[in-house]
Order: C-alpha cells, then structure tokens, then sequence
C-alpha cells in the first residue's frame, strides 16, 4: 500500500482514507467523503484485505455499488489473491456487471512475484484510454512470460498449483498463529489468507527497525496508512513467519521496547 500511496499522491490525487471492517468499508464514512468532496475513485482489495484478510459481505458491496452510482464515480476492484480465495467470495464487478467497476488481477501472488503479468476488465468505454495509459507507462510485458502463464493455464497447471499452494498456506496459518500468539500478539482480524494483522502492544515502527538489525523484515502498521501514522498494529506473513527463531528474536525485542 505504500507504492501505492506514493503513486497516487505522485500524480496529484487526493487521498480519502476508509477504515476496513470485518464486513467491508465503513459506509458511514464513505458517504460523508461522498457528500463532501466528490470522489472519482474507490479502489477496493473486496477479497482478502490486504492487510486484515477481510472479505467484502454482500450487503456492503452492493451499498458501494449504490454510492458509486449515486455520486458518480468508479471503483477498482483489485482480487490480487484471486487464486487463495474462499470459494463464492463476493466480487462487486460481479454484482455490477462492469458499469462502473474495473477488476483488476493478476499471477504475481501465486506463481512468482518476478512474474508480472496481470489484466483487467472494465467498462467498454474506458478500455481505449486505459490500454494507452498501459503503453505509455510501461509500453509491454515481456511475451515470455505472457507465453509461460499462457501454457500453464491451458494445460490446467494453474489451477492445480494454486490448489497445492492453498493446501500448505492453510497448514503455514496454523503454525504461525500459534507462534504469534505464544509471543504475545493478538490478532485483531480473524486470520485468513496470506497475511495476519496483529497488534503488538508497542510502537511497531520502532520494533520494525531493530528487527530488521536483526535480519528480519517485517510490515508496520503506518506503511497501511496514507497518513502513514504510528501504532502498535502489524502486519505478518503467514508464509514466512513459521520460523520459531524468528518469534524467539520477536518476542526478546518485544520485552524490551515495553
């Protein structure tokens, strides 16, 4: 979130921050944001929320929907963890039908991150002026990996991998949760997905930096924040956070920064 912070005020938007609930954004919130200044866009991860591993509920999605139409603007759903998802989960460019929302998704998450190729759908009307905002930015994808992924999916080696990663993400969430709770974290967000939003009790920011003189990286809370402002909230990877040496570091340097 924090590219993607940089980004947008790069190129001179306004940032609306919405807090995320367990059932989707805090309507309240965003119909005051709606009433007061007009938005153009809402960009929404609906299925497991980068970083709480919320997921977005029927009804919330569809009073989006609602304010979208109301007060004119479009919304970006990014399904980024399209692949680990729960079945059924709830899309609002599903409901919608492409009116006014644009899906975005891509390969990155479950086959390689080096592996950068994605795609969208969206409205007929906006498809032209986004193809030319793809050219100019970064012109093509390498038609290698265009090709492999290609080949992947038509021989049903996609799905099947997808399916073996699900497996062990599940047995890795198991592992890590109990790890970080022995530590002393509490997760504030029921764990799903790839990630765990935990609170530490101490200034993440400050545990962050003398984990990382330890050798370990890990995700504070203010990178989730436009404002990018302080807290005791972080963020783990239940993909690499099974290591028990990692908790014994975690939990040493936790105890001393109380």
């Amino acid at each position: 979130w924090a590219i993607e912070f940089a980004r947008l005020d790069a190129l001179g938007m306004r940032i609306l921050p919405v807090p995320r609930g367990p059932q989707g954004p805090d309507l309240a919130v965003m119909s005051r944001y709606c009433e007061a200044y007009e938005p153009k866009l809402f960009v929404s991860v609906s299925v497991l929320h980068n970083p709480t591993g919320y997921c977005l509920s029927p009804a919330s999605a569809h009073r989006v929907l609602q304010l979208a139409q109301t007060h004119n603007f479009h919304v970006v759903e990014d399904d980024t963890y399209s692949h680990i998802a729960p079945e059924h989960a709830t899309r609002m460019s599903v409901l919608d039908g492409l009116q006014r929302t644009i899906y975005v998704s891509g390969f990155a998450k479950i086959l390689a991150p080096n592996w950068r190729v994605g795609y969208l759908a969206a409205p007929a009307a906006l498809v032209e002026r986004l193809l030319d905002t793809k050219l100019l930015s970064t012109l093509t994808t390498p038609s290698l990996l265009e090709r492999a992924l290609a080949h992947c999916i038509e021989q049903g080696q996609l799905r099947r991998h997808a399916l073996r990663v699900s497996a062990r993400l599940d047995g890795a969430r198991v592992r890590s949760v109990k790890l970080a709770t022995a530590a002393g974290c509490r997760f504030v967000a029921e764990p799903a997905g790839l990630f765990g939003w935990v609170d530490t009790g101490v200034d993440t920011e400050l545990l962050a930096q003398r984990l990382l003189d330890e050798g370990y990286l890990i995700a504070p809370g203010a990178l989730f924040h436009a404002a990018r402002e302080p807290g005791t909230l972080m963020r783990i990877n239940f993909a690499t956070t099974q290591d028990a040496a990692f908790w014994r570091v975690f939990s040493r340097l936790l105890a001393a920064s109380q």
